[in-house]
């Protein structure tokens, strides 16, 4: 939500029900682990834009290889 600046992957779960399978579906923001990303990922997400948690994150390396099961 842009206005409150709050984040809710609820959104893209509900949407994704609606995009067209021929379609990329891309999940922008409020991504912090790899559950989230693992969730995302059943619904059909196919890519993810992940800003915040990198940018806070001590070890960026190593938070993308959380993110990704890479640990």
């Amino acid at each position: 939500d842009l206005t409150t600046l709050t984040t809710d992957l609820s959104t893209t779960l509900t949407l994704s029900k609606l995009v067209p399978k021929d379609r990329m579906l891309v999940s922008e923001s409020g991504i912090e682990t790899q559950e989230d990303v693992k969730k995302l990922k059943e619904c059909g997400v196919k890519a993810i834009l992940v800003g915040e948690s990198l940018m806070r994150a001590p070890d960026i390396s190593a938070k993308m290889r959380e993110l990704l099961g890479r640990e």
